[in-house]
């Protein structure tokens, strides 16, 4: 077992916003279980296609403490195929997701801790615009209390942070590796990658220093005391879709209120191409690191809050199930950290076995 290990949430700018936390610990990879849910609400491993024709083997990729890119490059190889996906997976967790493979394949493929399995034909690969969102099963151990789970089943909005998967749970952070990159250095982290897979880190590790930048912005909102469905003038707003999304391309200024049900409240990832409120934080912070975003850093869209959706517990004296379902890009230890409290991992590590082949 590994010892536990402190995490400091404020250097990623995450804050909690509720008083009292339940108490407890998330003990991964077998306690903390995610399962991919792609459009329109296909929870893994619910069938892709009826045709079962195409160019593309799709399939489950299951995996137990290993990062989705790992995971996916290490198939890759051994199939001696482009491997695609839609969305990247909590490294402590064990994990079934989507992935579709540019060859035919029959058989199940065996790595050292994931497996991929065949289950038909598609014309086209993954991406992230093929993603919902997520499904959690959760084991919280030795809680103290339940007070916390009034507000995870009434449908309280959360911050909606990005999680420390983001930055990495030890140093040197992700984002920081980002800074130096933009300072024209080259860390010593990337020298001893591959090619290929160093030019991906790179681009990972700019995106985290943005969205560490975007977790500040909302961290200031939530330090001027502004409620979490309050609108002030200048806000971005944009309707959900059909799916219960963002439609980013409908976005639209406030003139302050109330958040509707049907909206969701926008805040800007800074980088090129996006305006809104909280843009003179990111522009103080990066003065102050002596930095700059360049043109070529693209900005986005983000949602400020999460809610977790089909909230279901059960409890015993010493263990508490939570099963809930997140929208794509929302982070579940954000939201165990909120109900847990304290500053451990979530989750945290131990070494177990997990019998892929079965």
């Amino acid at each position: 077992m590994c010892g536990r290990s402190a995490l400091n949430w404020e250097k990623f700018g995450i804050k909690r916003t509720l008083k009292e936390g339940m108490g407890g610990e998330v003990i991964g990879p077998l306690g903390f279980c995610v399962r991919e849910i792609l459009l329109p609400h296909r929870v893994c491993p619910q069938s892709l296609s009826d045709k079962n024709s195409g160019n593309y083997t799709w399939g489950v990729l299951v995996k137990y403490g290993v990062d989705t890119l790992t995971a996916v490059g290490e198939l890759s190889s051994a199939v001696r195929a482009p491997v695609s996906y839609a969305g990247l997976k909590d490294a402590i967790s064990v994990s079934s997701q989507y992935a579709a493979v540019r060859a035919e394949l029959k058989d199940r493929i065996m790595g050292r801790k994931w497996a991929f399995i065949p289950k038909g034909k598609v014309w086209a690969p993954l991406n992230h615009d093929h993603l919902w969102g997520n499904l959690f099963n959760v084991q919280v151990m030795n809680y103290r209390r339940l007070s916390s789970l009034d507000i995870f089943l009434g449908g309280t909005p959360f911050p909606n942070f990005f999680g420390p998967q983001r930055f990495g749970l030890r140093p040197p952070y992700t984002h920081e590796l980002g800074l130096q990159i933009l300072r024209g250095e080259e860390p010593d982290e990337l020298r001893e990658m591959k090619p290929s897979l160093r030019s991906k880190v790179r681009e990972l590790a700019v995106q985290a220093l943005q969205s560490y930048l975007f977790n500040l912005i909302l961290r200031d909102r939530i330090d001027r005391d502004i409620g979490l469905k309050v609108l002030e003038k200048g806000d971005l707003v944009a309707p959900l879709n059909v799916f219960g999304l963002p439609a980013y391309s409908e976005i639209s200024v406030s003139e302050g209120g109330r958040l509707k049900p049907n909206q969701a409240l926008l805040l800007p990832v800074p980088g090129a191409g996006v305006k809104g409120p909280g843009l003179d934080v990111a522009a103080r912070t990066l003065n102050d690191l002596g930095v700059k975003l360049p043109h070529w850093v693209r900005g986005w869209y983000r949602e400020a809050l999460m809610t977790p959706l089909s909230p279901a517990y059960s409890a015993t004296k010493k263990a508490l199930y939570l099963k809930f379902e997140l929208h794509k890009a929302q982070y579940a230890s954000v939201l165990l950290h909120e109900l847990i409290g304290g500053s451990s991992e979530i989750p945290r590590v131990q070494d177990a076995s997990y019998p892929l082949g079965t």
